[in-house]
């Protein structure tokens, strides 16, 4: 289930911004991200990724979600930067 989203523009190599979106995940009483670029196809690897069971709170996975947002953290980026964060 999808709780919160939050968006931001985030610079590209080429100069031209592109908005991600960061979205709060809730199965089962744990929470993940999903974070994507807007406008681009979803099976490019690189524009999408999806992290469950992260958090085990609301509280500690909507930090996460505006860290991530704050640093505009792109998909391809988003496991490694995960792994270091928590």
């Amino acid at each position: 289930m999808e709780l919160e989203s939050l968006h931001t523009l985030a610079p590209t190599e080429e100069g031209s911004p592109l908005w991600v979106t960061y979205k709060l995940l809730e199965e089962e009483g744990r929470y993940g991200i999903l974070c994507y670029l807007e406008g681009t196809a979803p099976r490019h690897p690189w524009a999408r990724a999806r992290l469950a069971d992260l958090c085990p709170t609301r509280e500690a996975a909507e930090s996460l979600l505006r860290r991530l947002a704050r640093g505009k953290v792109l998909p391809a980026h988003l496991p490694d930067l995960v792994w270091e964060l928590l």
